[in-house]
């Protein structure tokens, strides 16, 4: 009897074998698009810890402030006389620029060099990772050699080997590319660099001495700490150790403080909830297309449910049959789901290792994952086929064989609409009829079709989001000015001194003004105190910038308040001000560095807010700069701001500028600002391209098998039409204006849906894996126009597949049908 059932049940998946492959594809792309992502979440996540552990990651980083250095050794001496630490290296740090010639275009991006042991002859605390077996440089070359690191030479398609000069007219030598821990991903405290305009070279640290022209000092301490060791208290041990032998202020940093790592490690699990969002949404679809299909399907049937019930047979045995269909949809969806589960995932692995390049990166099989996905998969076609089947048999059996009972029963909108005056002819008001004559059968389709696009919705949205958010922060930094760029000098030099001055001179620059950047730590206040009373306290690491804020060639945007020269008032970007829950007027409490008799120190204050600035990234914080006195700063500057003159380039400026001799740590055009962002933006972008295709071929593939399901189902009544003359075009049209109908209906609701999930991405999640990024919620209009025309286009062009199938149509057969 099993073996009967089943072939009975292969016959009726020969004769719905497009539907059923339909509804599998659907499926597989439910169970592809959840196993492939989240399998990538969980490489990711295996591999972060990998690559970390092999290059020995520090737990804390202690880099001498303000741009000083100490003596090689004092460090070391330091933490070699502190309990709970067990490895650490000195390193001497710093920026420069590096330029070079690729395909014949002049490349001049900012540099960082980092001086470090690279013998190999002993662990190392931050260690580098060689690409395909680079060569190590040799401490005591007469050119000095360099590591590139792995995401700027790939980015700019660099050799394997080959020269770079660096600071202005120093040639080195790279021997091969290398990865470093805090590199792994490019994230700067700022924002500003990316794998782009970032290009790490590591070498000995004798050599770095020597490019630096400063023998014989160190600036940084990485170490890891021993197993239960407070990092807490082996932090006030460093820094107090340093201010008393050495005179120095110290900033720690601990791993999980990290920008990199925040952004190496945090993003994967957001990453994950949006991806469970999504595939959420195409089971649903998934699960409605089945349900719709199986509906029909059964009610094709039921004049063989009611033979089956009036001879006796007990209903668990009639529903074995149709139950047997969902079974083979499941299995076909499964099958199909580990194929495009496969394809997805090494897809998005090749844009992750683009964005965030891991030595170690490991892709085991996730048979959890996989068979979670395909259990939920194979369970979905079963509960659809399930409960139309347990309907139709607890019908009587003589009202199943009359052939009254085709008419559909209950809830049928038919009547209601019949009363409803509709323009045109009967076959004009057909389409609108065959929608409500089957208000379930309606709904079910019109929510298929509304999961899907709001999903596009939702990704184009995201998409337009990154662009506006980017797009704006460039607008406020550059006021009209494209080529606007910041001079970096290497320490404070006084206004008028020759370092400042020599840069306002420059025959490259124009629109030159000196201003100070200075690192704040800030959170609000409350009557009690710092922060008392609340019970997460918020505080932020910003980047105050004291600008003239009467000046004629830029000042901030202020969105809420006033600049007033002279004011005391910090301005606040929006999204810090929205995060310490802060308005123009309220307090918020300052810990910065001051001057005091020629040496560092910190210090604390209120100040108020003064005013909100829009541009997106919530590090930047302005003042005026007749207030950098009272920190101690008066008359100094460590950047000058400027666009370059006519005739002159950015690159021309960053030349003359950086060979100068003139204390110029870094040249940077303020376009470059978003750098890091852009790159680590880049990977959900490819990862949402990614998604989009395969939901617009969902939105295909769901348009193809109702306009199927449609030509099968009122075969009957196209044969009645093509008796009484009317042509196959007709009745295609027919069909084409029906989907068309319910498409614009699902775009309207998809649109609404598609909305609310772009929102809850762009403001709920989005800030976690980027927090320090306010996200404009912007809708490129005509763009998700020009999608949901392209959507429609595919629903009303569906049924022209099934054409052939109705020019072929044997009439008399169709009509000969007994009920």
């Amino acid at each position: 009897m099993w073996l009967f059932r089943l072939r009975w049940s292969l016959r009726d998946a020969r004769k719905r074998w497009i539907q059923i492959v339909a509804i599998g594809f659907t499926l597989a792309i439910g169970i592809g698009l959840y196993a492939g992502l989240s399998s990538v979440t969980q490489w990711r996540l295996i591999s972060i810890d990998k690559s970390l552990e092999a290059t020995s990651m520090y737990d804390l980083r202690a880099t001498v402030g303000e741009g000083g250095d100490v003596p090689a050794g004092s460090l070391a001496r330091i933490a070699s006389e502190i309990d709970g630490i067990d490895r650490y290296n000195e390193r001497l740090l710093f920026d420069t620029q590096v330029e070079t010639v690729v395909d014949g275009d002049e490349v001049l991006a900012h540099g960082r060099i980092v001086g470090m042991d690279l013998s190999g002859s002993e662990p190392v605390v931050n260690d580098v990772y060689l690409i395909d077996d680079a060569a190590r440089p040799v401490s005591n070359s007469a050119t000095p050699q360099v590591l590139v690191n792995r995401g700027f030479a790939t980015f700019w398609d660099l050799p394997r080997d080959g020269t770079l000069t660096v600071g202005g007219d120093i040639g080195v030598d790279y021997v091969g590319q290398a990865v470093s821990p805090e590199f792994f991903l490019i994230i700067e405290g700022n924002g500003s660099l990316g794998k782009s305009n970032l290009a790490v070279l590591f070498t000995p640290l004798a050599a770095a001495q020597d490019i630096s022209g400063r023998p014989g000092v160190v600036n940084d301490l990485v170490l890891t700490l021993e197993p239960g060791a407070d990092a807490a208290a082996v932090t006030g041990q460093l820094i107090e150790a340093a201010a008393s032998q050495n005179g120095v202020l110290l900033d720690v940093l601990t791993r999980e403080a990290t920008p990199s790592y925040i952004g190496l490690t945090g993003s994967p699990e957001i990453d994950q909830g949006i991806y469970n969002a999504i595939s959420l949404l195409l089971f649903a679809g998934a699960a409605f297309a089945a349900l719709n299909f199986s509906a029909r399907m059964v009610e094709s049937q039921r004049r063989e449910i009611g033979n089956s019930m009036a001879i006796g047979e007990r209903p668990r045995s009639i529903v074995i049959r149709p139950l047997l269909i969902g079974l083979q949809i499941g299995i076909l969806g499964m099958i199909l789901g580990v194929a495009v589960g496969y394809a997805i995932a090494f897809q998005t692995v090749s844009v992750v290792q683009e964005v965030a390049w891991l030595p170690i990166f490991e892709q085991p099989f996730q048979a959890g994952i996989y068979a979670q996905a395909m259990a939920l998969g194979f369970a979905v076609p079963v509960l659809a086929v399930l409960w139309p089947v347990l309907r139709a048999v607890r019908v009587r059996p003589v009202d199943a064989i009359r052939s009254s009972h085709l008419a559909s029963r209950g809830g049928s909108l038919g009547p209601i609409i019949s009363r409803i005056p509709l323009p045109g002819r009967s076959l004009e008001r057909m389409p609108f009829r065959n929608l409500m004559r089957a208000p379930r059968r309606t709904f079910l389709t019109l929510l298929t079709f509304t999961m899907s696009l709001a999903i596009m919705f939702a990704m184009l949205g995201l998409g337009s989001t990154f662009t506006a958010t980017l797009d704006d922060g460039n607008e406020e930094l550059l006021g009209g000015e494209p080529d606007r760029f910041t001079v970096q000098l290497d320490s404070f030099y006084p206004v008028e001194g020759p370092q400042v001055q020599n840069v306002l001179n420059d025959p490259t620059v124009q629109l030159g003004e000196p201003a100070m950047v200075l690192g704040a730590n800030v959170g609000a206040a409350t009557s009690d105190g710092i922060d008392e009373g609340i019970d997460d306290p918020i505080r932020l690491d910003l980047a105050v910038r004291f600008v003239d804020f009467g000046s004629t060639v830029w000042t901030p945007t202020a969105t809420e308040g006033a600049l007033s020269r002279g004011s005391p008032g910090i301005v606040l970007a929006d999204k810090a001000a929205r995060d310490f829950g802060v308005g123009v007027g309220d307090d918020v409490i300052v810990t910065h560095p001051a001057l005091v008799d020629g040496a560092f120190t910190y210090s604390t204050r209120s100040l108020p807010v003064a005013a909100i600035h829009p541009h997106p990234l919530r590090l930047n914080a302005y003042m005026d700069l007749s207030q950098a006195s009272t920190w101690g700063f008066g008359d100094l500057a460590n950047i000058v701001t400027g666009v370059p003159a006519d005739g002159s380039s950015l690159n021309d400026v960053k030349r003359a500028l950086f060979g100068s001799g003139t204390g110029v740590a870094l040249v940077q055009g303020l376009n470059e600002t978003f750098q890091s962002l852009e790159d680590s933006l880049e990977q959900s972008s490819g990862v949402f391209v990614i998604t989009r295709i395969f939901v617009i071929f969902l939105v295909m593939l769901i348009a193809f098998n109702t306009a199927n399901i449609n030509v099968d189902e009122r075969s009957r009544d196209h044969a009645t039409m093509f008796a009484y003359g009317i042509p196959v075009r007709r009745v295609i049209a027919n069909l084409s204006v029906e989907g068309l109908l319910l498409g614009v209906v699902a775009v309207v609701l998809g649109g609404l849906f598609g909305y609310a999930l772009l929102l809850w991405m762009a403001l709920f999640q989005m800030p976690t894996a980027v927090p320090d990024v306010g996200m404009i919620v912007s809708v490129r209009w005509w763009e998700m126009a020009a999608s949901f025309v392209v959507a429609l286009a595919a629903i009303a062009l569906a049924p022209l597949f099934p054409g052939r199938k109705l020019k072929k149509m044997f009439i008399p057969g169709q009509l000969r049908v007994m009920e």
